[in-house]
């Protein structure tokens, strides 16, 4: 990259730099330095404030097996307290009526959606077993009786055919597209009709000029597109890319119990000349509005914590 055409940024993409998300956010963070404007209003956007939910994973099993289900729903009611307006979790437990249990407890909580919305990832590439049919088919069913709101990658990232079937056969909005890289699987998906709501990732599809292609993509289907989420300085670049287009929602992941994201991200803060990373209002965070992506970076204390 070294003495090219910062702002071509096509030509980079077709040069390999699509498979390198987080270095396009740099160039394009540097194109917003260069501009004096945060980077969502260079892609056209002019949406300010975000609703916020957290998507939270449990020290010590990737099933959540250990964690008591009462614990769970205390937790979710300190998100709600705090001002967040949503909670996701993992349902990978071996029988997946005890995650519904969870989530009956969590909604009984916190208040059902549209107050205070209550979300699951099976993310099926990571559970270590992707459902049967059959068996997502009864999940759904179980999840949309208790009231959660939406159910994520029940099912292979590749299977187009079997994720639309069942969102024809629920109401639960089933979702996902975290894993998809480039226009072509989002194309697959939007003409199968394979979720209710897309999910691109900004470091995975592509970058920040992808995932707004990725958005122009969905509205022309007019399908909800709401980025997977990171956490920390990470998501920097997501709030910027999300506001580009106005998504209706921005995902914090993944929070650690029992902390507030505050809290768990707090160490982000010594390389920062800011007293904040992000600023929240009404279960809303605020878009950045400094040059770039937002993020007042101490350069002497990052060479200090250098590793």
């Amino acid at each position: 990259m070294i003495g090219a055409d910062l702002f071509a940024m096509e030509q980079h993409l077709k040069r390999g730099l699509i498979s390198q998300g987080g270095l396009e956010e740099a160039l394009w963070d540097t194109i917003g330095r260069v501009a004096g404007q945060p980077v969502y209003r260079l892609l056209g956007g002019s949406k300010t404030s975000i609703p916020v939910y957290i998507t939270t994973v449990w020290l010590g099993g990737a099933d959540q097996s250990q964690v008591p289900i009462k614990d769970q729903a205390v937790y979710a009611r300190r998100l709600k307290d705090a001002g967040f307006t949503g909670f996701k979790m993992r349902i990978f437990r071996p029988n997946f009526m005890d995650d519904v249990e969870s989530c009956a407890g969590i909604i009984a909580a916190c208040g059902p959606a549209p107050g205070f919305k209550v979300m699951v990832d099976r993310t099926a590439a990571n559970s270590g077993k992707v459902w049967d049919y059959a068996t997502g088919l009864a999940a759904s069913k179980a999840l949309q009786e208790v009231g959660v709101y939406w159910l994520e990658e029940p099912f292979a990232r590749d299977d187009f055919e079997t994720p639309a079937r069942l969102a024809r056969e629920v109401d639960i909005p089933i979702t996902g597209g975290e894993g998809w890289r480039g226009l072509d699987p989002f194309r697959e998906g939007l003409v199968h009709d394979t979720y209710d709501v897309i999910q691109p990732d900004l470091n995975t599809c592509g970058g920040l000029l992808t995932m707004r292609k990725i958005a122009a993509l969905c509205e022309a289907f007019h399908k909800p597109c709401i980025g997977h989420g990171a956490f920390g300085l990470n998501v920097a670049g997501r709030i910027q890319a999300h506001a580009a287009w106005g998504a209706p929602l921005e995902e914090f992941a993944l929070a650690t119990p029992p902390l507030l994201p505050q809290e768990q991200w707090a160490p982000a803060l010594k390389i920062l000349n800011s007293k904040e990373l992000y600023t929240f209002r009404n279960g809303e965070v605020q878009v950045p509005q400094g040059p770039g992506l937002g993020l007042d970076l101490n350069e002497e204390a990052i060479e200090h914590y250098r590793v």
